[in-house]
């Protein structure tokens, strides 16, 4: 996992800080598995005193977003040991970028998510929000909230992929 502050996506998958000179990247590595979670290290954060609000709060279509995780698929070789990258910049590897902005409300910065890219063997696909999704998870936190439920079948709950062309749909069923 690399957080990176106001990044700019460059090409092959590759994401550059623009401010590396006041904010480095902070990488962390994982063993392969399921379930961990992420703790960015104390120190290595933003203090948001540094930058101008106008900076930290722009919006609209973004060359350079505030906020960028991305996230690393590690492979293994054939003697089973993990090759992780170590700057987070490999074209080589299948990634999830999430791009991110601040918000401020009543007085508080909060980070809000405006894309999500993934690259898989080097194709880029964007993530797009499947009509319906978006408004009733913004809407509350309440899982049994009636507006939670599957796009498609519209009664069970939230389960389903629709690729970038979104020609096909993937459900769990399907795998």
């Amino acid at each position: 996992i690399t957080v990176l502050f106001f990044a700019k996506e460059g090409d092959g998958c590759v994401l550059n800080s623009t401010k590396e000179n006041v904010l480095a990247p902070v990488t962390i590595h994982f063993q392969q598995g399921l379930g961990q979670k992420f703790r960015q290290p104390s120190g290595t954060g933003i203090t948001l005193s540094m930058f101008e609000e106008s900076e930290l709060l722009k919006v609209g279509d973004l060359d350079v977003y505030p906020v960028a995780v991305k996230a690393d698929a590690s492979s293994g070789d054939v003697n089973g040991t993990n090759e992780t990258p170590t700057s987070g910049n490999k074209t080589n590897t299948n990634s999830q970028i999430t791009q991110a902005v601040f918000e401020k409300e009543k007085g508080e910065f909060r980070v809000k998510v405006v894309k999500q890219i993934l690259w898989v063997n080097g194709m880029r696909y964007e993530l797009q929000e499947i009509y319906g999704i978006g408004t009733s998870v913004e809407s509350d936190l309440d899982g049994n909230d009636p507006g939670k439920e599957c796009v498609i079948c519209l009664s069970e709950p939230r389960d389903t992929t629709v690729l970038p062309c979104r020609h096909m749909v993937f459900t769990v069923s399907f795998l």
